[in-house]
């Protein structure tokens, strides 16, 4: 049974599974992981609204907050980034990777093949959107090397707007897991057990990389006025 979460401020719909992702990789979606932090982009970010509602999106409760609201399991995305990327079923799969880590890397770390992975380094962009040009230069890498699943580890919301684009001009399964990958990889330290059990992630992060974390951290709290706009059926 999956759970219907719409907003109620632009009438768009959101579905977030109650399953595991593992459960449902056999699914050609856009798989997402979102937070509180979504949530304002949700109700700011009209070109992030209409791309994560389209059908093709399969949604997960990332932060305990959300999942609370919705009365379903949290399912973090980089709980699900080393649970798979780490699995035997990983091992016989190609993955092409959006993100700025090296196929040699992510092999030595996982496990996998360097056969089987393609990196691919991004530009960075300040806006939302990438170009047509960039979009289709990835869309001929990957009609090139065929993956089965496609990571894309670019942060929110520019992840799920470039997942959701691509899909429409290659469909594939998609993963939008953000530094998922980076934490497995040890680019990045993840908040222990005890932070993230508490529900106190977000906080962990502010005070380890307050730079980084302090704007999305406050629009977080921002957020929390938008979940009462938020209806389950």
């Amino acid at each position: 049974k999956e759970r219907l979460v719409i907003s109620i401020m632009r009438m768009e719909n959101i579905t977030f599974s109650t399953k595991n992702p593992m459960e449902l990789l056999n699914q050609k979606k856009v798989y997402n992981f979102l937070n509180l932090y979504s949530v304002y982009l949700f109700n700011k970010e009209p070109i992030f609204n209409k791309e994560v509602s389209k059908k093709q999106n399969i949604t997960f409760p990332d932060g305990k907050i959300v999942s609370w609201k919705l009365g379903i399991p949290q399912k973090r995305g980089p709980t699900f980034t080393k649970e798979f990327l780490t699995s035997s079923l990983a091992k016989t799969k190609k993955h092409f990777f959006i993100c700025n880590v090296g196929g040699e890397t992510i092999s030595q770390k996982t496990g996998i093949s360097e056969n089987k992975i393609y990196s691919y380094n991004i530009p960075y962009i300040k806006n939302l959107e990438f170009s047509e040009e960039e979009k289709n230069k990835v869309v001929s890498l990957l009609k090139e090397f065929k993956p089965d699943y496609i990571w894309v580890c670019i942060g929110n919301p520019k992840q799920e707007i470039l997942a959701n684009q691509l899909y429409k001009k290659y469909t594939s399964t998609y993963f939008n897991v953000g530094a998922g990958l980076e934490f497995l990889l040890g680019e990045k330290k993840e908040a222990p057990n005890f932070w993230r059990s508490m529900g106190l992630e977000w906080f962990y992060r502010l005070i380890t990389d307050f730079n980084y974390s302090w704007k999305k951290v406050w629009r977080s709290f921002i957020a929390l006025k938008y979940l009462k706009k938020i209806k389950v059926e």
